[in-house]
């Protein structure tokens, strides 16, 4: 199995069935590269550089993935697993460096909520908000230190600051069921 390592932790690398041809592993690879090569070369806080080494798996996947009982077509992280899927589509339509990055950041972010709640996801929908918030919060500051520019942080920030957009996006391509797990 392929790997990346991202400030000194190996991170395995999936490429599922529906996106494991020779043209989209290279050129997803590529821009991985680009992305793991602009985060080992920052400086990061401990907390930060301690979130990054939380993930042990990146999945590519096309269409849907089923994680935990929920059928996803966009990214999305099992925080027990420690294990972020990721939307082959959704990564290839950004092909920036510290776009990538801080998007991966953000997942991590969701696997240090879940274990400093002892273990726990969200128990609501306000839960889930407020972790939303907060993975945001620290996602800003990794933007920032990637190198990301005023227009990517002031999105980020105009969506940490609309909890509309914020549910819209937590309920944006997920359905209950499914008969695998990922």
């Amino acid at each position: 199995m392929a790997s990346v390592t991202i400030l000194g932790k190996e991170i395995q690398l999936e490429f599922r069935d529906d996106c494991d041809d020779a043209a989209t592993v290279s050129s997803t690879s590529v821009a991985l590269a680009k992305m793991v090569d602009l985060i080992n070369g920052t400086t990061w806080e401990e907390s930060q550089a301690a979130a990054f080494r939380m993930m042990d798996k990146i999945v590519f996947f096309r269409g849907e993935v089923t994680v935990n009982g929920w059928r996803m077509s966009r990214p999305c992280c099992d925080e027990a697993q420690r294990t972020f899927y990721w939307s082959v589509g959704e990564f290839q339509q950004n092909s920036d460096a510290d776009v990538h990055g801080n998007t991966f950041f953000h997942d991590c972010w969701h696997v240090v909520q879940y274990r400093q709640a002892g273990d726990k996801y969200p128990a609501n929908n306000d839960e889930r908000v407020e972790r939303e918030v907060d993975a945001i919060n620290h996602q800003i500051d990794v933007a920032i230190r990637l190198g990301c520019d005023d227009r990517e942080v002031s999105y980020l920030r105009g969506f940490r600051d609309s909890q509309q957009r914020i549910i819209a996006r937590l309920d944006d391509g997920v359905q209950r069921g499914g008969t695998q797990t990922a």
